[in-house]
């Protein structure tokens, strides 16, 4: 029996394959991804041949293979049982902190470090090396051969070994493979695999290696200038495929896919939503991340650490909103406001002082499912067995409810933390009592070292590693970032096996030229696996300038110029929906509707009429943003509150300029904490300390105010925050004059700025700040001249219009007060009245957008101008 191939991915070469199976052949794959997609294709082809049944065919990865035959041999009674994964990693974790307190490496890391060299020598069939050499050679000698003592102490086998004496069993009839073998996806058998062909062929079961696919096409080559450009290249031409061809199967082949894995999942979301598909199911990617990273493992994790003692209240706060506990839905917002307070009570909290806050918020039903996993942790011994504590963990999940609601993707995570609390369970076999923070450590490195990726969905872009497609077929294949620092791969050697000994039984990476080699070889039989082949490389990856590998320059590149990312950015603009035309209108105010509206309102309206009708009438204010200290509002507020108190007691400049220097400064500071005690509320979140400084601040504003305030001519307050209402056409407004001043017996009106001065033109039909004019036709004929204070420490000062010469420092004199005054009560009814009537055209002046917050709203940028809305 000779076959052409072991695969079928596009219905062109798995006849042959599929009939083996049929009359009960075993097929042995290089990995899981083409035992699936092996049984998948044979499910087709039996469905495709109208069979409503049929028995599945025997189809494994290796190490499956080995695990079914090693069960055979444990039946006929003469195998001692398996030490399991992590009671392997706790063995050698062991043997490396006996090393003593001088050895400083992690346990953890080292031993796994260890077990991969045991490994390595398992899969070569090689004995230890000499002890003679370099320290770590020496180090690695001893903790193989104390392992393969523990291992006669527990009355145990490892797993690194287990096809050898999978081979010897076989040799020895006690398993019996009866079905022809078949070997596929493998480039190279390693001498372990050779050994068990060996013994198989010894007792007559015929084996056969299956030649790659060799479906070849074409090879295109491409230099990109920039690596996103590479990516968003590679992620279109497979999307224009599938597009073309949605039964087809393509792949993206990364070299170093972890490094870029997270660019990748972002770039093909954004590919794949653009054309409405659904990105979920369009790609799949080889490459899982650590359990522990899966948000319903994180929170799993977060309630173990909070019933064994104090976390972060960061932490705190994100497991109380979790939708991983009971009644999360259901008391989303009390949960919300619970972990708002939990983050201005220090750095971290205990269990008990998580249920007061629930109890405060009013989430009943988190309080209850955390006081009970209080009542669970409160029973914890001191010390017990690691099956006793994954219990107990295990436990401490379903007082709080966990997983709550999760949906159908979580899963398969809490699948997968349920075998991992089961695989630490029999580290009761290898390990004595554990503490909590032991139990903790173990389940933690457990969770880190087991990756997770949610079950394939068959999807028709697989992105993966290089050795990954071996096997395979595809329509297409796209072979990116190949530049000379990752390809070739040429990595050292393993660091605990002596140099001569690795080249001595050419270990893997043990010589430079077979890297380079193997390389070469591997490209070679990727470019078979698809009838479309690119291969592609970028000159420079954001950071740094990389250069082409030689499998892209020995095969006469093109140089790409068109910018990928751009086009697509272009193309997914172009193809967005029109915009719905509408008139720029709302509907009219009437009735009640008609006020009383702030003078804010006049002052929107001018500077854009959709931004008065948006933040008016439809409350669309944006979000607040977080800041450091108080906010702009608060500050301001205060700072008026310390010009309305001070100027209540010392009218006019004679009634301070009497007091000594001391006595002002006295006088000032007490003015400063009294109008800090009005805002109590608002300092309440900070320490005294910043309430000290903004008191300095403040004083100091204050004290050049004064120095400027007593080279005027002279003045007297007359009122203060004074409230007035006016109507502007079909409207009320009503309005607050921060200060009324008597100068040479004239009205002139004062309105503070705390923050920039504004710029003064009030003698056009837009004027950018209108509540001066406002506030002058409130009052009448008496008003003289309006003016901006400015407030601050520098770069105060004033901006004022007047009647005539001697009324405010720097004041532009208006020739004809009279006749430009009684223009502004007309104006102020074109813009009330322009509100009143509905008017929402996006028409900003210079400069309102930069604080508007609302773009998104008016999207005032995206038709190229401010004419609609």
């Amino acid at each position: 029996m000779v076959l052409k191939s072991a695969n079928e991915f596009t219905g062109r070469l798995g006849s042959e394959l599929y009939a083996a199976l049929e009359g009960g052949a075993c097929l042995i794959t290089a990995n899981n991804r083409l035992a699936r997609r092996i049984r998948l294709g044979y499910a087709r082809s039996r469905h495709a041949a109208g069979q409503g049944a049929w028995e599945a065919p025997d189809v494994l990865p290796w190490l499956a293979f080995v695990t079914r035959a090693r069960g055979l041999a444990r039946a006929g009674g003469r195998s001692r049982p398996l030490l399991t994964a992590a009671q392997e990693q706790w063995v050698w974790s062991e043997l490396v902190a006996e090393q003593g307190p001088e050895f400083l490496c992690q346990d953890r890391d080292f031993g796994a470090l260890a077990a991969e060299a045991w490994q390595l020598l398992a899969d070569h069939a090689l004995p230890l090396p000499s002890a003679a050499g370099d320290r770590e050679s020496e180090i690695f000698v001893a903790l193989a051969q104390g392992f393969m003592d523990r291992l006669g102490q527990l009355g145990r086998e490892d797993g690194a070994r287990e096809a050898a004496r999978v081979a010897v069993a076989i040799r020895e009839g006690r398993v019996r493979p009866g079905a022809p073998l078949l070997w596929a996806g493998f480039e190279r058998l390693t001498p372990a695999q050779e050994a068990l062909k060996a013994a198989c062929e010894a007792v007559s079961v015929p084996c056969e290696v299956l030649p790659l696919p060799d479906v070849g096409g074409p090879v295109d080559t491409r230099i990109f200038p920039l690596f996103t450009e590479e990516l968003t290249a590679a992620l279109l031409w497979a999307r224009e495929r599938i597009a073309a061809n949605p039964a087809g199967h393509y792949a993206l082949v990364v070299p170093d896919l972890a490094a870029h894995r997270a660019q990748l999942l972002r770039l093909a979301r954004e590919v794949f939503a653009s054309e409405g598909g659904h990105a979920r199911t369009s790609y799949e990617i080889s490459l899982g991340v650590p359990l522990a990273e899966a948000p319903v493992a994180a929170a799993a994790l977060r309630v173990w650490s909070l019933a064994g003692g104090a976390v972060r209240t960061t932490e705190a706060a994100s497991l109380i909103q979790s939708p991983f506990l009971a009644g999360a839905q259901d008391e989303r917002a009390p949960r919300a406001l619970a972990a708002y307070g939990l983050l201005g009570d220090g750095l971290e909290i205990d269990i008990a002082s998580v249920v007061r806050v629930l109890r405060r918020g009013g989430a009943s039903s988190a309080e209850a499912g955390f006081a009970r996993l209080a009542g669970v942790a409160r029973k914890w011994p001191r010390q017990a067995s690691a099956s006793a504590w994954a219990g107990l963990f295990m436990g401490a999940l379903q007082a709080v409810g966990w997983p709550g609601a999760a949906q159908e993707g979580d899963y398969q995570a809490v699948a997968a933390i349920n075998e991992v609390l089961e695989s630490v369970a029999t580290l009761e076999a290898v390990a004595g009592k554990l503490s909590y923070a032991q139990a903790l450590t173990t389940i933690q490195g457990a969770l880190h070292d087991r990756v997770f990726q949610e079950g394939g969905c068959d999807a028709p872009l697989q992105i993966m590693g290089p050795l990954e497609v071996l096997g395979l077929t595809f329509d297409g294949l796209w072979i990116l970032n190949l530049h000379d620092r990752v390809w070739p791969t040429v990595r050292p050697p393993h660091p605990l096996l002596p140099l001569a000994f690795a080249r001595a039984h050419h270990l893997p990476h043990a010589f430079v030229e077979d890297d380079v080699r193997y390389a070469a070889q591997l490209v070679a039989n990727l470019v078979r696996a698809a009838p479309e082949t690119v291969l592609s490389c970028a000159m420079h990856d954001g950071l740094e300038t990389l250069r082409p590998s030689r499998a892209v320059l020995d095969r006469n590149p093109q140089e790409i110029s068109d910018m990928a990312f751009t086009s697509r950015a272009r193309h997914a603009f172009d193809a967005r929906a029109p915009l719905e035309a509408s008139p720029p209108r709302v509907a009219p105010l009437t009735g009640s509707s008609a006020g009383p509206y702030g003078a804010g309102m006049l002052a929107a309206q001018a500077a854009c009429p959709f931004k008065a009708m948006a933040q008016y009438r439809l409350r669309a204010d944006p979000l607040e943003e977080p800041r450091f200290g108080l906010d702009p509002a608060t500050r301001g507020a205060v700072t008026h509150k310390v010009m309305e108190m001070w100027f209540a007691e010392f009218p006019e400049p004679r009634a301070w300029q009497t007091l000594s220097t001391e006595e002002r400064n006295r006088r000032i500071a007490d003015t400063v904490v009294a109008a800090q005690a009005a805002a109590r509320d608002e300092y309440a979140a900070f320490p005294s300390a910043f309430m000290a400084l903004e008191a300095r601040r403040m004083e100091r504003v204050l004290a050049e105010f004064l120095k400027r305030e007593e080279m005027r001519p002279p003045f007297r307050v007359v009122a203060r925050e004074k409230q007035v209402t006016l109507l502007c056409g079909p409207l009320a407004v009503r309005g607050r004059i921060d200060r009324v001043d008597m100068v040479s017996e004239r009205l002139v009106l004062i309105d503070y700025k705390t923050g920039k001065m504004p710029t003064v033109d009030w003698d056009n039909e837009r004027p950018e700040y209108p509540q001066l004019l406002y506030y002058a036709a409130a009052e009448g004929a008496s008003v003289a001249g309006i003016a901006y204070a400015g407030l601050a420490a520098r770069g105060g000062g004033y901006k004022a219009w007047t009647a005539e010469e001697g009324l405010m420092p720097e004041a532009h004199v208006v020739g004809d007060w009279e006749a430009v005054t009684q223009a502004w009560p007309p104006l102020l009814g074109r813009l009330a009245s322009g509100f009143a009537d509905g008017g929402a055209a996006v028409d900003p002046l210079e400069g309102a957008c930069d604080y508007c917050g609302r773009e998104g709203f008016c999207r005032v940028a995206e038709g190229g101008g401010h004419d609609d809305a």
